[in-house]
Parts: C-alpha cells; structure tokens; sequence
C-alpha cells in the first residue's frame, strides 16, 4: 500500500499509523521512515507507549534517535533496559544526553545486573553527584571505577574516604593503587598516620617518594 507523506492534515499520518498497526504491522517501520521529516516524534512515542508496541518500532526509534529528541532518547533507553543490552545503553546514552539522567540512575541502580548499576554510578558521576557514584561503586567493589571517579570529583574528603575504606577492608593493594590515582588530592601527613597505624609502610613509600 502506498501513502503519500505531502498530506495537508497531519492527523492523517497518526490515521495510518493506527492502520499500519492494526494491518500492516511489518511495514510500519517504513511508513514512520517516510513520515519522520513531518513527524512529532514524542507524540509517536506517546502514541506507541499507549498502545504498547514500542519494541515494534525499534527500527524506528534508532532512524531518528540523531534529533536527540527526550521522548525518543527514554523510550529506547527502556527498550534496551528491557533487553539487558546494557552496551547498547552506555552507547546510547554517551552519544545523546537528552533524557532525565538522575531518574535514570535512580532505577538503574536497583537493577539486578551489575553492569547497569555501574552505568548508574557513571550517570551519577555525570552529574556532580560524586559520593554517590563512589559509593555504589564501593557497593558493588568496582574498585577501579571508584578510584576514578574519586579523582575526577577533585574532592579531598571523597578520595580520603576511599582510602581508608580499602583499609577497613584490608584491601593493601587498592589502597597502594588509590594512592597513585589520586596522589595530588591526597595528604602526605594523612597517608603517612594511616599507613604508620595500618603498619602497611611499604604500601605507601612509592606515594611518599612521588
């Protein structure tokens, strides 16, 4: 069936969306390519959501995702949720920030799959929101991603923190790697007491002689 796009009622495109849907269902992803110079595209998600056939138009969503449309960008970054593609999510979200990132990773960090909590942690480090990106990497004993974005916060109180949660975890070797991540926000007369009191000298000399 053909449809011409150069219609002076828009109506009739969300009119043949609910045919193709009904009918055509296989070749609506066709009829939404032709219609997209014309379309309102959060209305067509809205549309779709209703009518709960957003993984039908996938094809659809990924076509026209370079608008960096809200609607667009949130209904595929559930798909891909839906569909544990947690690659395709960072991949997502790096090349278009147009969705409500806190919300996100407010529900991405209760996922059951650690890679999305992980994304969680990167969205809230995104967003200034450095304790607690650190923090739920802490969680989760993502240790380099930890010590990363402690750097990154440029936040003496967070990379201290880190450090001395390694040490209550025994954990000697992170906190040697930690001291070398983030050396220049860290205190040589703070690092010298915990490693004199922790009797772990050797872990800290490198950082001391840096």
């Amino acid at each position: 069936m053909l449809f011409r796009s150069k219609v002076a009622n828009i109506e009739l495109y969300y009119k043949a969306l609910q045919f193709y849907l009904d009918y055509k269902p296989l070749l609506l992803n066709d009829l939404l390519l032709v219609l997209t110079p014309r379309m309102d595209h959060t209305r067509a998600v809205n549309f779709f959501q209703k009518t709960n056939h957003i993984p039908l138009v996938k094809p659809y969503l990924r076509a026209v995702q370079n608008h960096n449309n809200k609607a667009i960008n949130e209904a595929l970054n559930d798909l891909l949720i839906e569909e544990e593609d947690y690659q395709g999510l960072r991949a997502s979200i790096d090349a278009f920030e147009n969705f409500d990132n806190i919300t996100l990773a407010q529900r991405l960090e209760k996922h059951e799959l650690i890679e999305f909590r992980r994304i969680a942690a990167y969205l809230y480090k995104g967003n200034n929101r450095w304790k607690q990106s650190v923090d739920l990497c802490k969680k989760d004993r993502l240790f380099k991603d930890a010590m990363v974005y402690a750097s990154e916060s440029r936040n003496i109180d967070i990379a201290e923190e880190l450090i001395a949660w390694f040490l209550e975890d025994s954990n000697h070797e992170c906190f040697a790697a930690c001291l070398f991540q983030c050396y220049d926000l860290l205190r040589p007369d703070v690092i010298l007491e915990l490693a004199w009191r922790h009797n772990i000298m050797d872990f800290a000399m490198p950082y001391m002689i840096q």
